[in-house]
């Protein structure tokens, strides 16, 4: 039975629209995502391991092998064993700085374009024969489907035809699967559900075909049972021992592969979003490959007993074309095409990427503003995407058919080992670095170069490589010669030269970020901006206009930070994310370049302090990860950090440059500044009166400043400073501590000003007892007078004598009780006073000053407006008033008196031209003995004395200026007081 070419062709090009069209359903969100996000989804999806070769070769190489085929399968179940030291680690590394390739890896943890570029150029070298077996199958699977035995015949135009036009029809799909934009976080959820459909396809095939063989073959399992006994040399050659170390090399080889073929890789680190898909994969693909792995022998055994006489690697094609089901056959040979195309279009993705990043980037570049560098790393991937099958096709074509699917598959896995070396060292030996790996990588790659990859064009034979192994081999067992000394050159050289050249700090703090505890220790730089806006300005410089607006707000969003950011370690944190993120896009190294030279770091003092708020970030984060003893000291961090934070006093952390390391709870509430406000940023950054007061503290060659007093808005301040520097290891800290003492300062002053105003009040009782006498002298004297005289000035005279030395006895009376309480004595006694005419009295007691300067008082005050009051006390309050604004005031300038009705109050205002009253002193005007006038010109004791009145009085008083119609300047005093009740009414 056979199918024509026109029927192959439409089987596989409709079975990869099929492929295709899952894809394409997948990213539309068409398919319900319960069903896309299920972790056996991407489980499967990991099958993509089990190239056309699990279809096909593994029969032949059963055969030549025995039982030590299932290391092809264990290798890769093995390195899911080691999920927790291997694959996680690796994967929180891949994750966490978007490294999607093996070159990526390599290239970030050695700190080298170098290491990428040759990583890349490696495995392409690597992976061109497991290419070269992909279109192999294909090729050869349909000329036995078309020409039946056509293998025995020769008809190598027909298969290169077929190889070509398979190459051309993945190339396009190929494009359509991975490269038709560039996502963003290199992730194909499309292309994961169609690698999952492949699988089962590929599973039912194998599955199917090994059953039906067995039935149509034996009969059943009891007469497949019966054919092994009576072929007892069949079970003895599978279990013979293989010679030298084959079986130990080949599942190191095979362990390897599993995680350095790009393919592979890709699948595990750059398609796979969360660890625990791990930890499902780590039982679920184990249990995949060994349902697929179930029919190999059987599939064998069944071709020997069938007396197939094609080659043992198409046994399961050759047993559905003896059954003659057409089915059965067009299943397996989509299995076939699956499994191939499906390796070859992961394959080439992600040697496509790294090609892109470590080998073109590095010469070639987009430059200007105006370029669409998205647009131009789409179509060079693309472009890399043909040039990779079409060496691959290339490839093929030069091996012919002197080259088995075993020998092949042999060939690459044992390039890919070269690279074991390289990854476990990122995980686990800090010391290694890029002289050790690029000198262990190439010399191991040249040994299996001339071993291996050589001898497939030109069929020479390097026997004197056979001389650097120990035990003696059979001819066919060559590659493990190949392997054990390149993979010995390799680690040999790799360890040497590490141990014996200088590791760079760059390479030192990459190795710190690919520990296992995730807890390196980063350190703290400078960065040459004022804030984030300029990130942006600079990457237009070398991404474009467009790249450069989307990678920074790419950053800004997934940090949660705004373009205003001024912090310095804010700026850190957008630069580097902005770096992880075109590692996705251009890989670690040219990522690497383009940010050191837009947002290069500057020489700065800090030497190797840490980046201690990265670092207190990063642990809250971590903490659910740590176990053990890490999760004691974390307990033990926080208990410390929390009593640091619980401390009454302020503490403040500064680094050298004075950034904001540490700002705890009391720090805040001294200074109304949240800690999350301010940590990361400068200590110039935060609000003017705290800054000037640390920055001229830290300044001064003081470690202690005693009763600071600090103006802020919230009134005076009284601070005791302290600071130190911290004496650990690796930390350049300044500590400064800030005891908030105002409590204790103001109850200072209100004691010393009761004991000023004791004795005032003592001097006062003195002095009353001293002028109270004359004065009941004058009074008597002047009432006199007016029944001596009967002139009417002199008896005008007479009468203000005789009022003048009644208030004279208002003032001392005033005097003594505000000097022994703080205040006036209350009044009980009020009587309506007429406040027109108590304006014009104070007018004109003023005006009989003739040294004074001379003002103009415009007394506008209603004649029909009185207040309940004491008449000496309100004179005493606009004599008090108008003094001031008369000296606060020019001459010849104007004061003017208003008062309004506004029942049940009556609103009077004392207005002047003058200079004003400063903002901040106008809290303070009213307190006793605080005054602005030189000294001996004031006593701060008259506007008290007003304030004290009116308060007694009932009535309130405050002060606006300056003065908004007159603009910058003036005054006004509001005071309110209660209308008469006959007024009122």
């Amino acid at each position: 039975m056979t199918l024509s070419l026109n029927t192959l062709f439409f089987i596989g090009i409709g079975y990869l629209l099929l492929l295709f069209a899952i894809a394409y359903a997948t990213e539309r969100q068409l398919l319900p995502s319960r069903l896309v996000n299920h972790p056996s989804v991407y489980v499967l999806s990991l099958g993509v391991y089990a190239s056309g070769f699990a279809v096909y070769g593994a029969v032949g190489f059963a055969e030549r092998y025995g039982y030590s085929f299932l290391n092809y399968y264990i290798g890769i179940s093995a390195a899911l064993i080691l999920l927790p030291i291997l694959l996680a680690p690796l994967h929180q590394i891949c994750k966490s700085y978007r490294l999607n390739s093996l070159a990526d890896l390599l290239s970030f943890r050695f700190r080298s374009s170098w290491a990428g570029s040759l990583a890349t150029l490696f495995l392409a070298l690597a992976v061109w024969p497991l290419l070269a077996i992909q279109i192999k199958i294909v090729s050869e699977s349909t000329l036995i489907l078309s020409a039946g035995d056509a293998l025995m015949g020769d008809q190598p135009h027909f298969k290169n035809l077929t190889a070509l036009l398979f190459c051309v029809v993945i190339t396009i799909f190929t494009i359509l699967f991975g490269s038709r934009n560039l996502a963003s976080k290199d992730s194909h959820r499309g292309l994961v559900v169609a690698l999952a459909f492949e699988s089962i396809i590929k599973m039912l095939a194998i599955v199917l075909v090994g059953i039906v063989a067995v039935v149509s073959v034996f009969g059943s399992f009891d007469g497949l049972q019966e054919w092994l006994n009576s072929n007892p040399d069949v079970l003895r050659e599978l279990s013979a021992p293989q010679s030298g170390d084959t079986n130990r090399l080949m599942l190191i080889m095979f362990f390897a592969a599993s995680v350095c073929m790009p393919h592979v890789f890709h699948m595990l680190f750059a398609e796979n979003p969360s660890r625990q898909n791990l930890v499902t994969a780590s039982w679920g693909l184990p249990l995949f490959l060994l349902v697929i792995s179930l029919p190999v022998l059987p599939i064998l055994w069944a071709g020997k007993a069938s007396g197939l006489t094609i080659a043992t690697d198409y046994f399961a094609l050759g047993l559905s074309l003896n059954i003659e089901n057409i089915w059965l056959t067009t299943l397996i040979y989509l299995g076939g095409l699956s499994a191939a195309s499906g390796a070859i279009i992961v394959t080439t993705l992600a040697l496509a990427s790294m090609s892109l990043n470590h080998l073109v980037l590095p010469i070639l570049r987009p430059k200007g503003r105006n370029v669409d560098i998205y647009r131009w790393l789409l179509m060079t991937r693309q472009l890399l995407i043909c040039a990779i099958i079409l060496i691959g096709f290339i490839f093929y074509e030069l091996i012919g058919d002197t080259q088995t699917l075993t020998n092949l598959t042999v060939a690459s896995a044992g390039g890919c080992l070269q690279f074991l070396p390289g990854v476990l060292a990122v995980l686990y030996w800090p010391r290694a670095n890029r002289n050790g790996f690029i000198c262990g990588l190439t010399a191991g790659f040249i040994v299996w170069a001339l071993g291996l990859l050589i001898p497939m064009f030109t069929n020479e034979h390097p026997a004197y490589l056979e001389k650097l192994y120990i035990n003696s081999l059979d001819r066919d067992l060559f590659w493990v010669v190949v392997a054990s000394v390149s993979l010995g050159v390799n680690s040999a050289f790799f360890i040497i030269v590490s141990i014996f050249s200088e590791t760079s700090d760059e390479e030192r703090s990459a190795a710190e970020a690919c520990t296992l505890d995730d807890l390196n220790r980063p350190s703290r730089h400078t960065l040459n901006l004022q804030s984030a806006g300029e990130i942006r300005q600079r990457l237009q410089e070398a991404l474009g206009d467009h790249a450069a607006e989307q990678e920074f707000r790419r950053a800004l969003d997934e940090l949660q930070l705004n373009e205003l950011e001024t912090r310095p370690y804010a700026l850190r944190r957008i630069r580097d994310r902005i770096e992880i993120n075109l590692s996705s896009l251009v890989g670690p190294s040219s990522a690497r370049r383009v940010i050191d030279r837009v947002l290069p770091y500057t020489d700065s003092v800090l030497g190797s302090s840490e980046d201690i708020t990265y670092i207190e970030e990063r642990l809250e984060r971590y903490q659910t990860n740590l176990t053990g003893l890490a999760a004691d000291l974390d307990s033990l961090r926080r208990y410390h950090r929390q009593t640091l934070e619980d401390l009454p006093i302020g503490v403040c952390a500064l680094g050298r440059d004075q950034e904001i390391l540490l700002w705890n709870m009391s720090m805040a509430d001294i200074t109304a500044i949240k800690s999350s406000d301010v940590t990361g940023s400068r200590l110039s950054g935060i609000s003017a009166p705290w800054a000037n007061c640390l920055i001229s503290f830290l300044a001064s060659s003081d470690l202690h400043r005693s009763k600071f007093c600090l103006e802020t808005e919230k009134g005076l301040r009284w601070l005791n400073l302290h600071r130190t520097e911290s004496q650990m290891w690796g930390r350049d800290e300044l500590i400064v501590v800030v005891e908030d003492i105002t409590d204790t300062q103001l109850l200072e002053h209100e004691l010393t000003h009761q004991e000023r105003l004791a004795s005032i009040g003592r001097l006062a009782a003195g002095v009353a007892h001293e002028i109270g006498n004359p004065v009941t002298g004058i009074a008597c004297l002047a009432q006199n007078l007016r029944y001596e005289t009967e002139n009417p000035d002199t008896l005008e005279t007479a009468s203000q004598i005789v009022k003048q030395t009644q208030r004279i006895s208002s003032i001392v009376h005033s005097l003594v009780n505000f000097a022994h309480t703080g205040r006036e004595a209350p009044s009980q006694a009020t009587e309506a006073v007429n406040i027109r005419n108590c304006v014009s009295e104070a007018i004109q007691l003023l005006s009989l000053d003739n040294e004074a300067r001379q003002i103009h008082y415009n007394n506008n005050c209603p004649v029909d407006i009185a207040v309940q009051g004491d008449t000496q006390r309100l004179m005493q309050v606009f004599i008090n008033l108008l003094s001031n604004a008369r000296d606060a005031s020019s001459d010849n300038a104007i004061i003017t008196i208003n008062a309004q009705s506004d029942t049940p109050n009556a609103r009077i205002t004392v207005t002047d031209h003058g200079t004003g009253i400063d903002q901040k002193l106008q809290d303070r005007i009213f307190e006793p003995f605080f005054t602005t006038k030189d000294p001996g010109k004031g006593t701060g004791l008259g506007l008290a004395l007003v304030y004290n009145i009116i308060n007694d009085l009932g009535g309130e008083i405050s002060i606006e200026s300056p003065v908004p119609e007159f603009g910058s300047y003036g005054t006004r005093i509001h005071i309110r007081l209660t209308l008469n009740d006959t007024e009122s009414n």
